[in-house]
């Protein structure tokens, strides 16, 4: 029998974001986005940061009109985190949650949109599960082969299509044009915790080749608060990226990602009549194993002295797991997106604006198989496709922007949808403020969990169902502070999400719970604050902070389920010894948060889970030019953390590592 996952007390969807990728250009002729010979200020790097998800053209980071965070390789590296999700916890309008320890199912939140409604790419690449829910489970991603992360708040279906009503969090991994250069790798700590890893790239500009192999195994700690069984975690992850100019105009690009992770869990004990754990997660002989496969070919083309571009991009995600119920394999599912997309920018240069227009076609199948070894009916197979077209204007100039999207939808089981988007930015030089504003409208179509059902006489599913549809906007001011040294960013954002798909629970003395999905009638709404610094407090001292009020309403008024009223962060880093050290302390503090609770003892439905502070540490010393050791420790104040009612998390812990350069 299927134990209830973590992800069924929250709204399940389907996915079907277009291939859409932001792209940037190889060469832009003179360069009308910057000052002319004017010698950078202190911080001015805080200003010109380009982004490439925001819109299909790079936008400096001094007038970009859409609310962006970034987190670039140097802050991978401070703070020593081994997962991304760990440092998406300092993204503003951002809350993460971790069903108990690590490996466990960790879903990204972004401005109290459902975890689905968070859109996922890396290397361009649509990573999430077309077979769970459309929702990436962020649990098995390490941060060993990844660059840059950036998070674009706000609904994105106008470029992205379903699934980025909250937004999209775009992953790049590295393209070294050194040659040659390696790297080994390894780490152990507090859990029985190893973690090996290494790379090599080779080439150039003009063709290259980098691949990167990590993995980690821990014995974990136990998910159940009442249990003494650890609850552990493996994951292997290769990645590998090809480049090759194949003409002076023309250059290809392939990228294929795999990753294969192996999940102890326990299981919510639904046992009638009650007991003194039912409802609570207990020790269980239960699991999950799992492979990812993401692929990409690419080719990009430019015309017209790079006055034209062109983008074709063929996609590949592919996903199998098998559920472990008492040891043996239960049941599983398996999914496929195959997505073909095709864009061209036309760049008309002026004195004082450059003008981009883009048209995109996309057109994406998707296949789904859902398996059990005990329930007949619960095995079936599904297939869906859809396509779009989408047109584009962005206009830039030294120290403005503005932006229009439209997209429309051709869907195979839904009804054909349109959305747009615009967003503007405004810079005046002389006091270094920046306005910027964006709306948006979202979409996401339901899963087919959702349509089909996932077990008969458990989660039913309905045919019926609409997609979710969203608006939003955002309205912020950015200010520049001592010299260029400091940016302090407030945003104000507020959105509207109608049709949401709930699931419903009804319990019967026979089956037990019985849960199935409905459009929700009225409007889920959401709005808050996000306030936003950073600030290079000397030529050795940097300092990160962010601080979100979130307040988000479900249709009947009750307060949106594992999304705290308050999340923030502060991050110190020093560079000391000539820069061959850095040290960086970094504090998070999450709120209180609702969630759903199946304790028939009690009167109530819900619970409210405590507040909590993460202190954690890092520490990195070069040793030689081609050595560096670390140390970092998480969890220094012991917290009790339970993110997710009745798991269990880990406390305090330490770890400590090598890099060997070659």
């Amino acid at each position: 029998m299927y134990g209830i996952h973590p992800l069924s007390t929250s709204n399940l969807r389907y996915s079907r974001a277009s291939f859409t990728a932001a792209f940037a250009f190889a060469v832009l002729t003179g360069n009308p986005l910057s000052a002319a010979d004017e010698a950078p200020s202190p911080g001015q790097a805080l200003w010109e940061e380009v982004f490439v998800s925001a819109a299909f053209v790079p936008t400096p980071r001094g007038i970009a009109g859409s609310a962006v965070s970034t987190f670039d390789a140097t802050d991978i590296n401070n703070r020593g985190t081994v997962f991304a999700s760990d440092l998406l916890r300092e993204a503003p309008g951002l809350s993460i949650n971790r069903s108990g320890p690590v490996g466990a199912v960790t879903q990204a939140r972004i401005r109290g949109a459902e975890g689905n409604h968070t859109l996922v790419l890396i290397d361009g690449i649509e990573v999430n599960d077309p077979a769970f829910g459309s929702e990436f489970d962020f649990s098995s991603l390490t941060t060993g082969s990844l660059q840059r992360i950036e998070v674009l708040r706000g609904p994105q279906s106008a470029l992205y299509g379903s699934d980025a009503i909250g937004g999209v969090i775009s992953i790049t991994t590295p393209r070294v044009s050194a040659a040659p250069r390696g790297n080994f790798v390894a780490e152990a700590g507090s859990f029985a915790t190893l973690r090996l890893g290494s790379s090599i790239a080779i080439g150039d500009e003009e063709q290259g080749l980098r691949l990167s192999a990590d993995h980690q195994k821990t014995d974990g700690v136990d998910a159940s608060r009442v249990g003494s069984e650890d609850d552990g975690f493996e994951v292997l992850t290769l990645h590998g990226k090809g480049w090759a100019k194949l003409t002076e105009a023309v250059e290809a690009q392939l990228v294929i990602r795999y990753n294969d992770s192996s999940a102890d869990a326990d299981r919510q004990d639904f046992d009638f009549p009650s007991t003194q754990t039912q409802g609570l997660i207990v020790d269980a002989n239960n699991g999950n194993d799992a492979t990812r496969l993401y692929a990409r070919l690419g080719f990009q083309a430019e015309q017209a002295d790079g006055a034209l571009t062109h983008n074709l991009a063929i996609d590949l995600t592919d996903t199998e797991a098998d559920f472990i119920t008492d040891g043996s394999v239960s049941g599983g599912n398996d999914g496929k997106r195959v997505k073909i997309g095709l864009d061209s920018t036309w760049r008309v240069a002026g004195e004082r604006w450059n003008n981009f227009f883009t048209a995109s076609l996309n057109h994406e199948q998707l296949d789904f198989t859902n398996r059990s070894a005990s329930i007949a009916d619960a095995n079936y197979r599904a297939d869906d496709e859809q396509s779009s077209v989408t047109l584009a204007w962005q206009a830039l100039g030294s120290n403005a922007s503005a932006g229009l999207s439209v997209r429309h939808d051709v869907n195979d089981r839904f009804d054909d949808a349109t959305s747009a988007r615009a967003t503007a930015s405004f810079r005046f030089d002389a006091s270094r403020t920046r306005l910027h504003a964006s709306i948006g409208q979202g979409v996401t179509n339901p899963s087919f969990f959702e349509l089909f059902g996932f077990i008969p006489s458990s989660f039913i599913g309905n045919s019926r169902l609409k997609p979710e549809t969203s608006l939003g906007w955002d309205i912020g001011v950015e200010q520049s502070l001592f010299a260029g040294r400091a940016l302090l960013d407030v945003t104000l954002f507020s959105s509207r999400l109608n049709d949401e798909i709930a699931t419903v629970f009804d319990f019967d003395p026979v089956l037990g719970f019985i849960s199935r999905p409905e459009n929700s009638t009225g409007a889920s709404k959401r709005r808050g604050v996000e306030v936003a610094l950073q600030a290079e407090l000397s030529n050795t001292l940097a300092l990160r902070g962010q601080y979100t009020y979130l307040d988000a309403k479900e249709n009947d008024g009750q307060q949106e389920l594992r999304r705290p009223r308050h999340t923030g962060s502060l991050s110190l880093s020093w560079r000391f010894a000539e820069d061959k050290g850095v040290v960086s302390l970094t504090q998070l503090v999450n709120g209180e948060t609702k969630d759903s609770e199946f304790v028939f003892a009690t009167a109530e439905d819900r619970v409210t889970l405590d507040s909590y502070n993460l202190l954690n540490i890092a520490l990195r010393y070069q040793l030689t030019p081609k050595i560096a050791v670390f140390v970092r420790g998480e969890n220094l104040l012991d917290e009790d953390i339970e993110e997710v009612f009745s798991y269990n998390a880990p406390g305090a812990a330490g770890y400590a590592g090598v890099r060997v350069d070659f």
